[in-house]
């Protein structure tokens, strides 16, 4: 009997034994991993291309959006204007998108809705001092008849309401807007414009004087033609 005890005894503690070796395992496991994802939330493995400061709201801390809005000659328009401004940024939407695409939503602007991309060129501007403006188009797209005759009139009003004539005024315009922006280039002073993703239209001026815009595009096609 005594034998047999011993026997069984022996025998269950087998069998328990790689149960307990199994629990001790996943325990280890799991603690390895809570103490490595500690770490990389500390120290974050950097993305090819994209710094690990380079986040989404990386400017929360700098700026904040708090824009003013207001319609004139029916348009929507959506501003805000830093501290000691630097110089003066329009920004034309492309095709299917609005001014509100660019700010997030806030009790001054409920129907913004903040896009990812369109978000950020807006903080990144308020952190570089820009005065930010953005105007809707009439249409799904822009066009160039009188609506480019009011979005321009829009600027000069805008730009000198706000005493920001001294300012170097600048411009960015993606895809339908890349293209509306080389056309208004044509009449407003621009120190320089930036076209993404779009076709750009220059008009050769028939006057003596030689004007140089500096501009950035990712182009598709540029159109030079003789002012009428």
């Amino acid at each position: 009997m005594l034998n047999l005890g011993t026997k069984l005894k022996a025998w269950h503690g087998h069998k328990k034994y790689p149960v307990v070796v199994l629990v001790m395992f996943v325990v280890s496991v799991s603690v390895a991993l809570v103490l490595l994802f500690n770490k990389y939330e500390e120290n974050p493995i950097p993305v090819p291309g994209l710094p690990p400061d380079r986040k989404w709201n990386r400017f929360e801390s700098l700026v904040q959006f708090n824009p003013k809005r207001e319609f004139r000659n029916g348009t929507d328009l959506i501003w805000q204007i830093p501290d000691s401004p630097e110089a003066v940024l329009f920004l034309a939407h492309g095709c299917s998108c609005r001014a509100v695409n660019f700010w997030d939503k806030s009790p001054k602007c409920p129907e913004c809705v903040g896009l990812p991309e369109d978000r950020l060129l807006v903080l990144h501007a308020l952190a570089r001092k820009f005065a930010v403006l953005t105007i809707s188009s009439v249409g799904e797209c822009w066009t160039f008849g009188k609506e480019r005759l009011i979005v321009e009139d829009i600027i000069t009003w805008w730009v000198k309401r706000q005493n920001l004539g001294k300012l170097p005024l600048v411009a960015l315009g993606a895809s339908s807007g890349g293209y509306f922006v080389s056309a208004i280039a044509n009449d407003l002073k621009f120190s320089s414009i930036t076209l993404m993703i779009a076709e750009g239209l220059f008009i050769a001026r028939t006057s003596k004087r030689t004007i140089h815009l500096p501009f950035l595009c990712t182009c598709q096609k540029i159109h030079i033609g003789n002012k009428k």
